[in-house]
């Protein structure tokens, strides 16, 4: 399983270094110990790198072209993440890594699509419990999370749609927005992403990519994601059999209230993003469950 998570990691710079020309490196990391929490969709890190491939021009119109790499592991838990008894859980054990090959079209600074696909495993390979455990003894001191009848070791293969838009409204303030899919045997899914940005960010989006912007700016972004998910194996394990020690009975529509912070400059990006996530199954305690994004990229 480490040998496994070597070989991406190894496939991941090797892929990275084949970029050649202008690039960038970021890394995005989702947790919600941040309010003294650790429960439902507990963690994500990302690790991404990507470069703008080409650049043409069609009856006065610039096209640009971006490819990226991205390398992420999640990790979802149970409220309580101590015991063993699978009457009080509330959320199934699963860990998610992947691989993720994206390309982004830029038609105009205020519109853009693209594509990617992710592979990767759940379960024991996805090491979510072997890093979790790892973190919580070196660095916060707890004991091991038990990981009972967590989600069971599988193959995913995922395909991504994206469009994004900007809509400007005044100088100063601007309407974004996004559509997006998935299908795959991880997750299926349709959604939307709505929000206002504030300030001198000319960003497409709020979490654009790091090349899409190098000049020094800010922005501070008020929004919503809506989702509505017909598949999620992190729920309700695999569509195609029952063997998952524990499941449950997924909620198909979530929603997540956004709060961000953003600075851009010729070779940095500094992001933060809180989110208030609604709830994944019946189950869990909580009506809503928050959570912190906090991304750092650096332009080469």
């Amino acid at each position: 399983m480490k040998q496994l998570f070597l070989s991406l990691l190894i496939s991941f710079f090797f892929c990275s270094n084949l970029l050649l020309g202008q690039q960038y490196i970021n890394l995005s990391v989702d947790n919600d110990l941040y309010f003294s929490l650790d429960r439902y969709y507990s963690s994500g890190i990302f690790i991404s790198t990507g470069k703008l491939k080409t650049v043409t021009n069609q009856g006065g119109v610039s096209y640009k072209k971006y490819a990226h790499w991205t390398l992420g592991q999640e990790i979802y838990t149970p409220s309580n993440r101590y015991t063993v008894d699978v009457n009080v859980f509330d959320y199934p054990y699963g860990g998610w890594l992947f691989l993720e090959r994206a390309y982004e079209y830029y038609k105009n600074p205020f519109s853009a699509w693209g594509a990617s696909l992710k592979f990767g495993v759940t379960g024991k390979a996805s090491l979510a419990p072997y890093f979790q455990n790892l973190y919580h003894d070196k660095i916060l001191g707890l004991r091991d999370v038990v990981w009972e009848k967590a989600l069971p070791q599988r193959v995913h293969l995922n395909f991504n749609l994206i469009q994004r838009k900007r809509i400007p409204l005044l100088e100063k303030f601007v309407f974004l927005y996004e559509w997006f899919g998935n299908m795959g045997t991880q997750r299926i899914a349709l959604g939307g992403r709505f929000g206002f940005l504030i300030g001198t960010s000319q960003a497409l989006s709020f979490f654009s990519n790091p090349l899409e912007v190098q000049t020094n700016e800010y922005g501070i972004y008020f929004g919503s994601r809506q989702e509505y998910r017909f598949h999620d194996f992190m729920i309700s394990g695999s569509l195609f059999d029952n063997q998952a020690p524990f499941v449950l009975d997924a909620i198909p529509y979530k929603n997540s209230l956004e709060v961000g912070l953003g600075f851009n400059f010729k070779k940095w990006r500094f992001l933060t993003l809180w989110n208030s996530i609604s709830k994944d199954n019946h189950l869990q305690k909580n009506q809503r469950h928050p959570y912190l994004n906090i991304s750092i990229g650096k332009i080469f």
